[in-house]
């Protein structure tokens, strides 16, 4: 019993020498506050001093250098981070158009025979009420990605450090 228990202690050191539980992480920041956190793992799209552009998974964060993919990537050569956009929305389709437009006409039809509205102003609140909400979000939708942030720039305003906690081999040696 002794001895299985010793067996097991070795093994769990052993084992816990050659595991690495720690991630590293990526930071974007601006100043003192941090814009964004990106761990080992996390999808990213970098742009280069050169121009290119790398995307994929970081696979390991250590020191000043960042592997995505695999491939390394030294930190100082990131000139921007680029965030991912969502696609825009497209249209509704010609039957929910036509539909709308159906509504449009049984609303004016509707406010006319009442003596509600004259045509005009009948047509008029029919087309509002119908194709209205259309235009708010598709338009609205527009406008907003206008002043959504579409990358950061590394230099004056923001910078990225790079915190890993990582042990060196030699100091692993000297245990």
């Amino acid at each position: 019993m002794n001895r299985l228990r010793s067996s097991l202690f070795i093994l769990f050191l052993f084992s816990s020498l050659i595991s690495f539980s720690q991630q590293g992480f990526l930071f974007v920041k601006k100043g003192f506050h941090k814009k964004r956190i990106y761990t080992e793992g996390d999808n990213i799209q970098l742009r280069l001093e050169d121009g290119s552009y790398r995307k994929g998974i970081i696979t390991l964060l250590r020191n000043d250098t960042v592997f995505i993919n695999g491939q390394a990537v030294y930190r100082p050569l990131i000139t921007e981070v680029l965030l991912k956009r969502k696609p825009n929305q497209p249209l509704p389709d010609i039957k929910t158009l036509l539909l709308i437009g159906a509504g449009v006409a049984l609303t004016t039809a509707g406010l006319t025979i009442s003596k509600q509205a004259t045509f005009e102003q009948a047509l008029i609140a029919g087309l509002v009420i119908g194709y209205g909400p259309l235009l708010v979000k598709y338009l609205g939708a527009r406008l907003i990605s206008l002043f959504i942030r579409k990358k950061f720039r590394i230099g004056k305003k923001f910078h990225i450090p790079v915190l890993d906690f990582f042990l060196p081999q030699s100091k692993l040696k000297s245990f």
